[in-house]
């Protein structure tokens, strides 16, 4: 195995230009999925790349080296996260499962068959969860104890997201009721679950779910209602909306008092736009100074549809390759400038997960969508 892998690594670094990426370490799962580091592994959730007919399961990896620590013996649905010294995941049998971090080994299976959990963050030893009963509870996973819970004024359909900001987790939401439509913004004590501010907007075609980015002293809640697409940017100690809201269809990410958008860079001190076209940037997330992004683009219409009905190697979700687009690269832009100073090549019919930072190392998922692409747990170093 380890001979193998020396002789594919030339290979592998042919992804890559040497300016900004080193590549580390490549290990060979099949996987969509953005993974989770922590405390030195990478968990994600796949299937041994070239066997897309393997039930999805949960592989730790060490984070420095990409050697395999364990995979879970069940099935996976939906991975929760690890804390407190646990990994926690929904197998098929939709039944909860708490597994130890280090080894693998399984100690809890609920019997519950229903989905309990909408949606979660963890942080430490405490995970925030939004359950089916549209409550927002607080558990500390090392000593599995609940610490507080609060009931939101929504129906079991509504769509949330939870976001940590200091010592407040911000709750966002919306209710589908015709008769009464609305979105919401909360700030929560985190320890307690008190409330300290929420925010609901004024206009009537405004009850869309929100999209909502916690940055420093900043909330920006955008609309997402196709004909309302704009962003309320709220003091984040007040939930006070600090200027009318900005034409922002989509925020990337922020860095100061900058929001880098989907139409522009704005400054949230004054809500105004700065810059011009050269100077937008489309990042995932930053690092001294460059945003970094996948890039995911089209093959062209002709040959799209004449890899409809050829092998597709271990892609086992939407076929339609307009939607999908199979040929990925990794990009980094310089903050000041909006210019692009770093630039994998491209990896052929693969698709890339989004991008995640620890340490100073950037990771990512790939699975092939032909014979020709490139699967597995990606691992580089940023350089300075």
């Amino acid at each position: 195995m380890r001979y193998t892998f020396f002789m594919l690594l030339p290979f592998l670094q042919s992804c890559f230009d040497n300016g900004g990426l080193k590549l580390l370490w490549q290990a060979p799962i099949a996987s969509q999925i953005k993974p989770i580091v922590q405390n030195g592994t990478v968990y994600v959730e796949g299937f041994h790349a070239g066997h897309p007919g393997e039930p999805r399961r949960l592989f730790a990896l060490d984070a420095l080296t990409g050697k395999q620590r364990w995979v879970s013996a069940d099935s996976v649905e939906e991975v929760y996260g690890a804390s407190g010294g646990y990994v926690f995941f929904r197998n098929k049998a939709n039944h909860l499962l708490q597994l130890n971090a280090q080894t693998g080994e399984k100690i809890y299976e609920s019997n519950d068959s229903s989905r309990l959990i909408m949606n979660w963050i963890i942080q430490g030893d405490v995970m925030y969860i939004v359950n089916a009963s549209m409550e927002v509870s607080a558990v500390d996973n090392r000593q599995s104890k609940l610490l507080w819970r609060m009931q939101l004024p929504f129906k079991a359909s509504a769509e949330t997201n939870l976001q940590l900001l200091g010592k407040n987790l911000i709750v966002s939401g919306n209710s589908r009721d015709f008769e009464h439509q609305f979105s919401m913004v909360w700030a929560l004590n985190a320890e307690t679950g008190a409330e300290i501010w929420h925010f609901e907007p004024s206009a009537k075609d405004d009850y869309a779910y929100l999209k909502v980015l916690a940055h420093q002293s900043y909330i920006l809640a955008t609309n997402t209602l196709p004909l309302a697409l704009y962003t309320h940017v709220l003091d984040a100690n007040t939930g006070k909306e600090l200027y009318p809201p900005i034409g922002v269809f989509e925020i990337y990410g922020c860095r100061g008092d900058t929001a880098y958008a989907s139409n522009g860079t704005f400054d949230l001190k004054t809500g105004q736009k700065i810059g011009n076209e050269a100077t937008w940037i489309d990042g995932s997330l930053v690092n001294n100074g460059i945003a970094w992004r996948r890039r995911i683009g089209s093959v062209g219409a002709f040959q799209s549809f004449t890899l409809r009905s050829t092998y597709d190697g271990d892609f086992r979700g939407n076929r339609n390759w307009l939607d999908i687009p199979p040929n990925s690269s990794i990009e980094g832009f310089d903050l000041l400038s909006g210019k692009s100073v770093f630039k994998t090549k491209e990896c052929k019919y693969t698709h890339f997960s989004p991008l995640v930072e620890a340490n100073g190392m950037l990771y990512h998922s790939s699975i092939a969508v032909m014979k020709e692409g490139k699967s597995g747990v990606w691992a580089y170093r940023l350089m300075e």
